[in-house]
């Protein structure tokens, strides 16, 4: 099995190539690269590569910019994350791209030993059940895009601009594929995710704080108090109003 360790920090890959275990792992050979034109040029001479352990911040292109040529030839290796920094838009970036594992720096060698020994076995599952694999990815990332999806809306909820357009640049897909894929998956509109989402925001801040209808509406991105308060009503069955003074009674 063979491995392409990446990062511009040439001590960073001479210590994970000089103190894994790849014996244990049943990695024989081990490749480096310290740019990302550097580790093009090895993929086109190694496109059988097996795992893939990237840099994300490096001069010129980053770890992503990598992983996004690999997948436009076609070419699947297993892929772990290194970054030294914990960021949600790389969390993001990693679930889009349905990466396998993201280890932070400074590199832990037990910890990466684990995670190598799973990009191992993945790699296996992935060379005996090639279709399968393949299937399963699609699947993956549709999951993957729910999630996000999700977090976006949450995160968002205060915007009165939060619509599946807005989503849809999130996201970098089609506002209409978003929607059907999201209805598939879940059961339910992303609309009516929307709402329900603004309306368990108002009903946590109507139990827990003071804040004036007005407030609430503004802080989950109804256009006004008063659609706010018809549509709480509409899906709760009493006033915002009537909802704090049962809660406050308990």
């Amino acid at each position: 099995m063979k491995i392409l360790i990446i990062d511009d920090d040439f001590y960073i890959v001479e210590d994970i190539r000089l103190n894994t275990n790849w014996e244990k792992l049943g990695i024989h050979e081990q490749y480096s690269a310290h740019s990302v034109q550097e580790a093009r040029n090895v993929m086109e001479r190694q496109p059988d590569m097996d795992i893939v352990l990237t840099d994300i911040e490096m001069p010129k292109e980053n770890g992503f910019d990598f992983i996004r040529w690999l997948y436009k030839r076609n070419l699947n290796p297993v892929i772990l994350l290194l970054t030294g920094h914990e960021r949600f838009d790389y969390a993001h970036s990693a679930i889009e791209l349905h990466l396998m594992d993201y280890l932070t720096k400074p590199v832990d060698i037990a910890n990466l030993e684990n995670a190598l020994a799973k990009a191992v076995g993945e790699r296996k599952r992935r060379k005996v059940y090639p279709e399968l694999f393949k299937i399963n990815r699609e699947e993956e990332k549709k999951e993957s895009t729910i999630e996000i999806i999700q977090d976006c809306v949450r995160k968002n909820l205060s915007s009165p601009d939060l619509n599946r357009q807005m989503i849809a640049e999130f996201v970098h897909m089609n506002p209409d594929y978003i929607s059907a894929i999201f209805s598939k998956k879940t059961g339910e509109s992303l609309t009516g995710f929307i709402l329900k989402e603004r309306l368990k925001a108002a009903k946590v801040m109507l139990s827990t704080t003071d804040y004036s209808l007005q407030e609430i509406s503004y802080r989950t991105g109804f256009s006004s108090s008063s659609y706010f308060q018809r549509q709480f009503k509409k899906s709760v069955g009493i006033t915002p109003k009537k909802y704090r003074m049962d809660e406050k009674k308990k």
